[in-house]
């Protein structure tokens, strides 16, 4: 036993001892081999590029971490920002140059007007319809749709009612807000809201005389008269009824007794009514929200359900991590809505789903409560009950900032009634929108010189369209005065090729302005405040409360620090204007031209939809190495062994292996596929293994067979074999380790191939990958940039993409061509 351990430890040593031998043989032609390749520059070269790619590919992932992913994402990111004068002057459409002139002020003009209603806001626009047959020289319908559109945009009350209507249906549908829609004695006359059948029920509950006297204020309207032929139906057998009828509604009434017979009819209305079938609750304009609230249809507590249920399911997506939260929601007057909004949470038990989630709900979140903070409060959303109050006593602040002070006050009173931090929130946002409204005002009097506003706009008319271009005009003729900067935007406008943007009255003011006009400062946030016009608003809504207490810890006009103004001079104007430029950009109201020329903010420029081309092409290059040494090694691999075992066996393996590698020459690898990627989708790791295949029993097979020929024949191929070497053993101890050089040689030219098929397949829009050198070549040419005439003049597209890929395959060659001369002694230098 002793012999056989001193054995096996004999037989260890050996083998160690071998192993060091061939570790000390592979060293020492290793540095042969890396002397004789450093002669070679051109292999040198390519080694240099590949390293250099190498390196930029692997930093991709650093730089991405460290840009900001909604503007230098290589799929994603679009860079819609204005960072410099150049882009107003170079790179801005006639249409945006002109949207961003009159926008700024066209915002604050429509918060002059937003307490007014929706009646007024529609006279607004008939105003701007109006003023561009003034202020235009040529018919052009659409040249102020951007203020129409500006409107629309920057009415808060019509957008926040929109919302709030969601909410109040989702929960009338599901039995959360019960409410009778008869509010007044003409309801009955509405089908959507009274049937014939709850009609003839009625009039078995009370006299026809005091249904009449109750209709009389209304009997011009419709709905009198439907009650009128249900009345004429239900009695076509007592035709004096019907007269006797209709002669009542005719006559007049004291105000006492029609108010009485109203009531009795509406009382009776509303035990008749079926609240499961009368629709929806509406209050999606200021007139129907005005008719809830006076009427009392709903109690203020069903408001206040509807206000905060939107935010309850994040709340709840957040109490997976802190369960307080759902534990205060069940423990507060929200616990009715609990269950129904765990209903509508997906299934959070999915990873996907939650990380979807729980990032959505912490977004959610953390607006709110920066909003919370910007009216003057402060409060977290671990506070719960605290956080949902005043949020809802915010949402309806802005619903109902354009219903009449009265409604508005009523409201604020009963929801003091329901809850104090309700109405704290009600009054802080309340306040707020005040203090906006004001300011815009101001601004709007300063331009008009006219204090009464917004009640003169109709009386102005087309002046109050004009004036909204001279603040930023202003601005930019004293910024660029002299310079070709102006020269270029008045260029902008005047050459216009859309009649609708062709503002001569902008170039006359353009050329003329040499000061800003005080109005200025309001886009700057230096403008004065004109505190009488936001206390007659604050007077206005607190003469109809019972209690004005809420209203007395707020930070209202007197309180803010008046702005300290600044000198105007060129550069503190032209870097204002950037800021107000990129401002409109970032929020979609203006566009930037893309694609744009390389710059200190994107250092290759950007794309035609707004896209970094260097982060692109740092992005694309880790999968085109990955790509190209995959293909290459499994081309390499079944390359040798198919090539050896064709050389050592002969005969039928050897016919079978060479005639595959025939075909394979012949076949045209880049149609097929094109035409594959048709039937497949054609990921990088498919792709890799397919061109390995094709290329593995290929030409390579051809070279590598000759090669392991000429070591077959060699003696210790024979001394192996004499010995009792296996055939497995012989090829891949003995022949294989001598072709490897060969292989190595051969992968290297490869990796070219490979690089170039996947960047045409990517160029024809084959190949499922987030981005390549081939899907950025491919943009420009589905976007007319490589067309004739923009080849060269939008270089900075192609040239990076086209550069790396020739570069790339160039590297690998120019390796290969130095490990060639290693190779092959007779290509060495004598």
């Amino acid at each position: 036993m002793a012999n056989n351990i001193n054995q096996s430890a004999e037989i260890q040593n050996r083998k160690e001892s071998i192993a060091k031998i061939k570790f000390k043989l592979f060293i020492k032609n290793f540095k042969k081999n890396w002397a004789l390749f450093k002669e070679s520059k051109m292999g040198m070269f390519g080694l240099w590029l590949i390293i250099a790619f190498g390196i930029f590919g692997a930093l991709s992932p650093i730089v991405l971490r460290m840009l900001d992913p909604s503007i230098y994402d290589p799929v994603v990111g679009l860079d819609s920002r204005i960072l410099s004068t150049k882009y107003i002057t170079d790179y801005l459409s006639t249409q945006n140059l002109v949207k961003g002139i009159e926008i700024p002020s066209a915002q604050l003009w429509v918060y002059s007007f937003m307490d007014k209603g929706e009646a007024f806001k529609s006279s607004m626009e008939n105003l701007v319809r109006n003023s561009q047959y003034e202020i235009m020289t040529t018919y052009a319908p659409d040249s102020f749709r951007h203020l129409l559109d500006t409107i629309a945009d920057s009415y808060i009350p019509t957008k926040e009612r929109l919302y709030f209507q969601t909410s109040v249906s989702e929960l009338v549908d599901h039995g959360f807000i019960k409410f009778s829609p008869i509010s007044s004695a003409k309801d009955i006359g509405n089908r959507d809201k009274f049937s014939f059948s709850d009609f003839s029920e009625l009039l078995q509950k009370i006299d026809y005389k005091t249904l009449a006297i109750a209709l009389s204020n209304y009997k011009d309207s419709d709905e009198v008269s439907r009650v009128t032929l249900w009345f004429r139906s239900l009695n076509r057998d007592k035709p004096e009824v019907v007269e006797e009828f209709n002669y009542l509604l005719t006559q007049t009434y004291s105000s006492e007794e029609v108010e009485n017979a109203e009531k009795q009819v509406v009382e009776v209305a509303k035990g008749v009514s079926d609240v499961s079938t009368t629709g929806q609750l509406y209050v999606q304009s200021d007139t129907q929200l005005s008719e809830v609230i006076q009427n009392n249809i709903v109690p203020v507590e069903s408001l206040v359900y509807a206000a905060a249920f939107n935010v309850i399911p994040d709340l709840l997506v957040l109490s997976k991590e802190n369960g307080k939260i759902e534990e205060q929601i069940g423990n507060s007057k929200f616990s009715v809505l609990l269950n129904y909004a765990k209903s509508k949470l997906s299934d959070l038990s999915n990873k996907d789903i939650y990380t979807s989630a729980i990032s959505k709900a912490n977004r959610t979140i953390k607006t709110i409560e920066e909003e919370i903070k910007s009216i003057g409060l402060e409060v977290s959303h671990e506070n719960t009950v605290e956080f949902l109050e005043i949020y809802a006593g915010m949402t309806l602040a802005k619903v109902s900032i354009d219903i009449s002070p009265e409604l508005r006050a009523k409201l604020e009173n009963e929801l003091g009634k329901y809850s104090s931090n309700i109405r704290k929130g009600f009054v802080y946002e309340l306040n707020s929108a005040f203090i906006k409204i004001a300011t815009a005002r101001s601004f709007m009097a300063s331009l008009l010189n006219d204090e009464n506003v917004p009640d003169n706009y109709e009386m102005l008319g087309s002046k109050v369209i004009k004036v909204l271009s001279d603040p930023i005009t202003s601005l930019m003729a004293y910024a660029y005065k002299g310079t070709k900067k102006l020269d270029k935007i008045i260029a902008n406008i005047e050459n216009s090729q859309l009649d609708d943007f062709k503002r001569l009255d902008i170039v006359e003011k353009l050329k003329n302005y040499k000061e800003p006009v005080e109005a200025a400062r309001f886009l700057i946030g230096e403008g004065d405040i004109n505190d009488n016009i936001y206390y007659k608003m604050l007077n206005e809504h607190k003469q109809y409360l019972s209690d004005t207490s809420a209203w007395a810890n707020i930070k209202d006009i007197k309180d803010y620090e008046k702005p300290q103004k600044t000198n105007w001079s060129k550069e503190f104007a032209e870097k204002k204007l950037v800021e107000i430029f990129n401002t409109l950009s970032i929020t979609n109201k203006i566009g930037v031209g893309h694609p744009l020329p390389p710059s200190r903010w994107h250092w290759l420029g950007t794309d035609p939809v707004g896209r970094d081309i260097f982060v692109q092409l740092m992005v694309s290059t880790p999968s085109e190495f990955v790509l190209g040494v995959l293909a290459a090694l499994i081309t390499v691999v079944i390359g040798t062994i198919i090539g050896t075992a064709a050389a050592y066996y002969g005969g039928a393996v050897d016919i079978i292996f060479m005639r595959i590698a025939d075909l394979m020459m012949l076949f045209p690898s880049t149609a097929f596929l094109i035409v594959l990627s048709g039937f497949m989708t054609m990921n990088l790791f498919k792709l890799a293994i397919i061109l390995g295949l094709l290329g593995g029993f290929g030409g390579i097979t051809l070279v590598l067979k000759a090669q392991a020929l000429t070591i077959k024949v060699k003696p210790y191929i024979d001394a192996a074999r004499v010995s009792g070497g296996s055939h497995g053993y012989i090829i891949f101890n003995h022949i294989i380790p001598n072709v490897m050089p060969l292989s190595f040689l051969y992968m290297m030219f490869n990796v070219t191939g490979a690089v170039f098929s996947e960047a045409v397949l990517s160029f024809f829009g084959l190949m499922k990958v987030r981005m390549s050198w081939g899907l950025m070549i491919n943009t420009v040419w589905s976007s007319g940039y490589l067309g004739s005439g923009n080849i060269g003049a939008y270089w900075w597209m192609w040239v990076p993409a086209g550069g790396a890929i020739t570069l790339l395959c160039a590297a690998f060659y120019f390796l290969g061509r130095g490990l060639e001369e290693i190779v092959n002694p007779r290509l060495r230098k004598r």
